[in-house]
């Protein structure tokens, strides 16, 4: 394999894949990336650590000799970024070493045999019927606004993962972690069929950050039998699915309410952020909220001090007394773009419900509440 590329765009290319590459294995061949130069086209690079796989799109560069090696993921991207050339010349030979040149620079490294590195199979790809789109942006913010909620617990490996389900021609993406539960909606448009899934949370961190920025941008997105596939202009990212019976979250949701609670997000969120500011280095402490007389009280204690806050709101129903795990609520405040929030409570050992004061449409949170000191 013979080919001349330009150093910006392999660099770009490596950081991208890199973060499919496994960095705690005793498998050499997940430390490597794949990369394979097509003949009049250009190349790709792929990375996988078997849960997780990113491809780049073709990359334009000049291709004397066609090929493809696996090269080690860590050693190669730091030799291109040293490099001090515009572009980079990669040679290999039979017996898979690899000789990169840029400006005055000459490297030779030991590569694997490119049928070792493990791939995904694009005749299981390619069996998929259900297809969707969604801009990248939209689909972006619906990770964000929801991931923080997935389970750190491992003895309930369902819940580490999100679940995304279509129906009615609607995208919706849950997190549930026992304690709180966060869920988003998108609508897809016409004829979506119905299909759902539970994908790591891991391939979906991955995936929002390295999304398009731009709302012009498309995601095309299906689910096989055992994975998830996401594609862009740029790159494809597939993930492993989870198995199991995720939970029946809409049969959870409660609309009834005995208080709620209208607030400027902004406000609420500082003044959490506040209250939080004596708590005990690595343990969070549990605030109280006095709902009163259209005004929302915040106070805190702990062994470094004590603090009371509060904003005023527009209150409804019964006045309330109830505590709360307060990174929740940061969490929540800070995923949600609206103005304003409407918060519904029922007992003090009941959930609470958190959505859009002006517009209750595409998202809703939930938070179980701690029990009051005795």
């Amino acid at each position: 394999m013979v080919i001349t590329c330009d150093k910006q765009q392999l660099q770009d290319a490596l950081a991208l894949v890199g973060r499919a590459v496994s960095t705690r294995t005793n498998t050499p061949i997940l430390e490597c990336v794949l990369l394979t130069a097509t003949p009049d086209e250009g190349f790709t690079l792929i990375g996988n650590d078997k849960e997780m796989c990113i491809e780049t799109a073709m990359i334009p560069a000049e291709i004397d000799e066609a090929g493809s090696i696996a090269l080690d993921a860590k050693l190669f991207t730091e030799i291109v970024r040293r490099t001090t050339g515009e572009s980079i010349v990669i040679e290999t030979d039979g017996k898979y070493n690899a000789v990169c040149k840029s400006g005055r620079s000459r490297f030779q490294i030991s590569g694997q045999p490119a049928d070792e590195f493990p791939t995904v199979p694009e005749n299981e790809l390619n069996a998929a019927t259900a297809r969707y789109g969604i801009s990248a942006g939209g689909l972006r913010d619906m990770i964000r606004q929801t991931i923080f909620s997935v389970s750190l617990d491992q003895s309930k490996p369902i819940l580490t993962g999100e679940k995304f389900q279509i129906k009615n021609n609607i995208l919706e993406i849950v997190a549930i972690d026992m304690f709180r539960i966060s869920y988003c909606s998108r609508e897809l448009g016409e004829d979506a069929p119905e299909s759902e899934a539970v994908i790591p949370s891991k391939a979906l961190n991955e995936l929002s950050r390295i999304l398009p920025d731009s709302d012009d941008d498309v995601v095309n997105f299906f689910f096989t039998e055992n994975r998830a596939v996401f594609e862009t202009e740029g790159f494809r990212l597939i993930s492993s699915l989870l198995q199991g019976d995720f939970i029946r979250y809409d049969q959870i949701y409660n609309e009834d309410f005995s208080t709620m609670v209208v607030a400027n997000r902004i406000q609420l969120l500082n003044a959490f952020e506040r209250a939080v500011l004596v708590a005990v280095e690595n343990r969070m402490l549990p605030i109280k909220m006095d709902i009163q007389d259209d005004d929302l009280t915040i106070t805190a204690q702990s062994d470094r001090g004590h603090v009371e806050d509060g904003v005023p709101c527009e209150t409804e129903g019964k006045d309330l007394t109830i505590y709360f795990n307060p990174k929740y609520f940061i969490d929540v405040l800070r995923a949600i773009n609206d103005e304003r929030v409407a918060i519904r409570f029922n007992t003090v050992l009941s959930p609470c419900t958190i959505r859009g004061a002006d517009d209750e449409r595409g998202f809703r949170y939930l938070i179980v509440p701690l029990r009051p000191p005795a």
